[in-house]
């Protein structure tokens, strides 16, 4: 039956019956439906398709045999809502083939033609047990691949044909073998078998149906054809703009990532039906981002911090980041599309040497830079990314030189440790830096630049009020372990005075000189004043108690006596050589002695002279 313009009830053995394809656009997302989908669809139509009709069968004639013919009238008279089908036919150059872009009901059509394609094989695989397989074989055939001359590209034979990783596993699992297409080398590119929901569907769904017998399987696929039904909803190219229905119908409870809208509303006007040219771009540098950053959650961080740059607050996450670039480029041409894929390609590098300074492939070739990164991204601060990535964007064209750059990070670090330490808020930072370059890069003195503006939103912090946070606030947190190894070993440095630093990779576990947990010599040797002290627990946790040694030092001194603990400590680091040279009652009052102490050297690191 020929698919025409209404809107109306369908069922998908009029949507696949004779040659036609249903193409998924360049703006939906690949196949991902899960196992909760595919075992509910499964046990609807099992419970609320075949069961109902048998029933219905049984009520009207009972003991008649359930037969073929009587099967498919009774499912074809079935109403099982199945959701809408959006689409909007295309000019095609096959004159055989009608062609549709489905711009809503993606997962559903796809799912629905997975199910029937796996039906096809079960049967042929049970071809031998029951006369009527042959049969039921022959009927479904025409649901499954078109029979045309595919005009060198066979995925013309697919009902469904998509074009982001699922055409080749969906024509794999059909055909058996690769297509002849001019597609089939980026398909390979992108087919990822361990990663692939239609790969993830199949295995599912055969475990779950090779048991079923021929007329089970005859009956699946005849409820799927006849019994769902779908409202068929054709736009008009003419008057309707898919791109905004296929927003609109996801702002309905179909949500979409960000990611994938923004890569929607980018490649629109890229899109070119003859070249393919956007399938290209798409692989050859969205894709590739992606997989650099290692996945779209983190792509979405490095495009939000990309996006803010210069601009007066930083971007939110979500829909909030695809709202703001929309905003901003409400009238998209395609020159605009792709400078801005370009940007995001070109400046992918130099976001990993910022978010994964320690891994050698991301590390920068300048030691003092590459250091002055790691140090940064130790601080966890990352609301000051959109400054750094501008700052180490401007180095890499030759705007910033390497003095300069030094300058900068160091000037970022000093102000991140010392808030930090002093546990200060952070509301500020959204509006403080994505701007913040752009204010100071063409200032003589960057650094007098970067603390006047500092002192002007109020986010400067005095040596006092650092030298005081450092005895009294809390360093050690579950949460915060690399800020905190991060201040211990930069003070640590300062005792060895001829630069020879032990190896932080093998002594980097953090040690209590008074233990978390007081046992009870712990508690005799203190005293009651000290243990009944309600600071206790806060100071037991600030850096005058603390030291680095190795993880199984850390694990042989656990409880030990503090004369104990005193003794076994090793010179290698320059903490424990200070502890070992205090001839004190380990109490509250040493360890503010020694935090004060270690003040003075904070100070040193972190000062807004360097």
């Amino acid at each position: 039956m020929p698919i025409d313009d209404s809107i109306q009830n369908r069922t998908f053995e009029e949507l696949f019956s004779g040659p036609v394809n249903f193409e998924i656009p360049f703006f939906q997302r690949a196949y991902s439906w899960e196992r909760d989908q595919w075992k509910t669809l499964i046990d609807d139509i099992w419970e609320q398709v075949i069961a109902d009709v048998t029933e219905q069968m049984h009520n009207e004639s009972p003991g008649e045999k359930v037969t073929k013919e009587r099967l498919e009238k009774h499912l074809s008279e079935h109403e099982h809502y199945f959701g809408a089908i959006v689409v909007l036919e295309k000019k095609n150059s096959h004159p055989a083939l009608k062609c549709f872009s489905v711009i809503d009901g993606q997962q559903r059509i796809t799912t629905a033609y997975l199910f029937l394609a796996l039906v096809y094989e079960l049967l042929s695989s049970k071809e031998g047990l029951s006369q009527n397989a042959q049969a039921f074989i022959n009927d479904l055939g025409g649901y499954i691949k078109n029979t045309v001359d595919p005009k060198g590209d066979d995925y013309r034979l697919l009902k469904i044909y998509s074009n982001k990783g699922d055409r080749l596993p969906t024509y794999l699992k059909i055909n058996k073998q690769n297509p002849e297409s001019p597609s089939l080398p980026v398909d390979i590119q992108l087919y990822n078998p361990h990663k692939s929901q239609i790969d993830s569907f199949w295995e599912y769904a055969y475990k779950k149906m090779k048991g079923y017998s021929v007329i089970e399987l005859y009956a699946f696929a005849q409820a799927i054809l006849k019994g769902l039904k779908i409202v068929w909803i054709p736009l008009d190219e003419r008057k309707d703009n898919p791109q905004a229905i296929f927003e609109g119908l996801n702002d309905k409870g179909m949500p979409l990532s960000s990611v994938e809208l923004l890569c929607s509303y980018l490649f629109k006007p890229l899109i070119d039906e003859v070249t393919k040219q956007h399938e290209t771009i798409h692989n050859e540098k969205w894709l590739k981002v992606i997989k650099k950053v290692d996945g779209e959650g983190k792509f979405e961080e490095y495009i939000r911090n990309l996006f803010s740059i210069d601009k007066p607050k930083m971007i939110g996450r979500g829909r909030k980041l695809y709202a703001s670039f929309k905003s901003a480029h409400k009238k998209l041409d395609k020159q605009t599309a792709f400078n801005t894929i370009e940007d995001i390609a070109k400046n992918v590098d130099v976001y990993n040497q910022i978010k994964n300074p320690l891994k050698p492939e991301f590390k920068h070739p300048n030691k003092e830079i590459s250091a002055l990164l790691i140090k940064i991204s130790q601080t966890s601060m990352e609301s000051s990314i959109p400054f750094t990535l501008a700052l180490m964007m401007a180095h890499r064209d030759g705007k910033v030189n390497d003095t300069d750059t030094i300058v900068m990070l160091n000037t970022l670090l000093v102000l991140l440790v010392r808030r930090k330490v002093c546990e200060m808020k952070t509301t500020k930072y959204d509006v403080f830096f994505p701007a913040l370059l752009g204010k100071v890069i063409n200032e003589p003195n960057k650094r007098k630049a970067m603390i006047d503006l500092m002192i002007k939103e109020d986010l400067w912090v005095s040596n006092q009020d650092f030298e005081e946070a450092f005895i009294s606030k809390t360093l050690y947190k579950h949460t915060e372990l690399e800020f905190a190894r991060l201040v211990l070993q930069e003070i640590d440095k300062r005792f060895h005075t001829h630069g020879q630093f032990p190896d932080y990779s093998t002594i980097n576990t953090i040690e209590h000189v008074m233990p978390q947990t007081l046992d009870e010599e712990w508690k005799s040797y203190l005293g009651n004043d000290v243990i009944s002290d309600v600071n206790i627990e806060r100071y037991k946790n600030t850096i005058g108690n603390l030291c680095l040694i190795s993880r199984a030092a850390n694990s042989s001194v656990g409880q030990n006596p503090y004369e104990k603990k005193i003794n076994s400590y090793t010179d290698i680091s320059g903490l424990t050589k200070d502890l070992k040279g205090r001839s004190v009652k380990w109490d509250i009052e040493a360890i503010k002695s020694r935090s004060k102490d270690l003040s003075a050297k904070g100070l040193e690191v972190w000062s807004w002279e360097n």
